[in-house]
């Protein structure tokens, strides 16, 4: 394999990781504040 290849691979994840993470905050912030809000 290529280091290049290695690089891009780890990058890639990297990137998907924080978007996964991301994604998780965003809906678990809008599903709590569908569900109950009593201050919003």
């Amino acid at each position: 394999m290529s280091t290049m290849a290695e690089a891009a691979a780890s990058a890639f994840g990297a990137a998907i990781g924080v978007l996964i993470a991301m994604a998780v905050v965003v809906f678990g912030l809008r599903g709590k504040g569908h569900s109950r809000a009593p201050d919003a």
